[in-house]
């Protein structure tokens, strides 16, 4: 096998790495532990709304533990973060099928979700943004129809399983599944991965000592927080993760004052999942043929813009299906550009540390959401009254967004 075939086949590999790990996160996935909620409230004696709080106490906490935990993979193997991480999310699954308190099952869900949505996506998303450059939009592309794949597939699984064996015994297999198939498929698809590694590393020496005084390709997380452009994008980051979110969480109140079905709308998730992929691979395309990522933004996110419009205005049962159409839209197209994104201006360095920073604020704004509009419809909000304030937020993001400067900027050391 010549050396180009062999570096093909490792970057196919490699990208299917990421879609694996994106696919994967599903089981630490709110759609995938939702489904056993009704479980959890028997056998702990719970009601829904302590489940709900603890759920969100312990999303909020893995957030916090992420940008410490998340900033290693900066530092560490790329296979031994792999294999921790796994490691984390298979000792989740154990515990939660062992929870047997209130705190035990905080614990549990605090490391699942730690391990699962946090930990798998991290690794997924920061790798495909380090590892390549020119072709850095397509990779993240494809590895995002992982998360499509599990929006599709787990809860199925998940609700013909709890028919057939016990929800303690779902667990406990989910376990032996991540620690013996998932984890060694994983480090099999990074095989090669000291050359790919070692490959950076140079391309990253050879431009630092082509371009010292114009060009930073390593920001610090330290001087991120001190850059007022990531002020400036962050209210556009957290859109999706807030309102998408609170929404869905909100489905059956939205669903209640539309007079839709229920099940029309639950079988629109499948369009969604659909139109995910499609947008991610439309983004993809587009940042790796003809714009660059600044270009994009604040742009990307005209498909939740539209999704809030149809809310408002429309009462027809079609728009459902429009509705999902574009929020799937928004959710791939997001999930792209917010990965390149902070690559492209910051660089890949420290982009370990940087991403568990953003990826840690979009988990705590998707955890607040459910609460802050919870809030907002117990004392008489309608859903159409807090879509038009989201559409104002989502505006006023998109406004703020303009002021950025997106590009490779000086390295603020020099």
């Amino acid at each position: 096998m010549t050396t180009v075939n062999l570096k093909l086949e490792q970057s196919y590999n490699f990208i299917f790495y990421g879609f694996c790990l994106c696919f994967f996160s599903g089981f630490g996935q709110t759609y995938f532990v939702a489904i056993f909620n009704s479980f959890f409230s028997q056998d702990l004696n719970l009601s829904f709304s302590e489940l709900g709080g603890l759920y969100g106490a312990a999303t909020f906490a893995s957030a916090l533990i992420l940008i410490p935990v998340g900033k290693l993979i900066d530092e560490i193997d790329l296979r031994l973060f792999t294999f921790l991480s796994f490691v984390i999310l298979s000792f989740a699954c154990f515990s939660l099928s062992r929870a047997d308190s209130y705190l035990s099952l905080f614990f549990s869900f605090l490391i699942l979700r730690l391990g699962g949505q946090g930990l798998m996506s991290h690794t997924a998303m920061t790798s495909m943004s380090r590892y390549f450059k020119k072709k850095r939009g397509l990779a993240t592309s494809i590895s995002n129809i992982g998360f499509a794949a599990g929006i599709a597939f787990f809860p199925i699984l998940a609700a013909k399983s709890t028919q057939l064996f016990y929800w303690r015994d779902i667990w406990l297999i989910c376990s032996l599944i991540v620690i013996f198939f998932l984890m060694p498929l994983s480090i099999f698809l990074l095989k090669g991965h000291s050359l790919r590694h070692n490959e950076y590393i140079k391309s990253q020496t050879n431009l630092k000592n082509a371009q010292p005084n114009e060009f930073m390709h390593g920001w610090s997380r330290r001087h991120v927080i001190r850059d007022i452009n990531f002020y400036l994008l962050l209210p556009l980051i957290m859109t999706l993760p807030f309102i998408a979110t609170g929404i869905q969480f909100h489905q059956l109140v939205l669903v209640s004052e539309k007079g839709w079905s229920l099940t029309t709308w639950a079988s629109g998730y499948s369009l969604a999942a659909l139109f995910n992929v499609f947008g991610g691979l439309l983004a993809g395309f587009i940042t790796a043929r003809y714009l660059s990522i600044g270009k994009m933004v604040p742009w990307f996110i005209l498909p939740l813009f539209i999704s809030l419009i149809l809310l408002i205005f429309f009462e027809d049962p079609i728009t459902i299906w429009l509705f999902m159409l574009f929020n799937g839209l928004a959710g791939g197209t997001y999930a792209v550009v917010n990965n390149i994104l902070w690559a492209e201006v910051y660089g890949t360095k420290n982009i370990g540390s940087i991403r568990s920073l953003i990826m840690s604020i979009g988990i705590c704004a998707a955890a607040a959401a459910p609460a802050a509009m919870g809030y907002l419809i117990d004392i008489g909000w309608s859903m159409r009254l807090i879509s038009i304030i989201s559409l104002l937020y989502l505006v006023i993001s998109m406004f703020i967004a303009f002021f950025a400067d997106i590009r490779s900027r000086p390295n603020p050391e020099l």
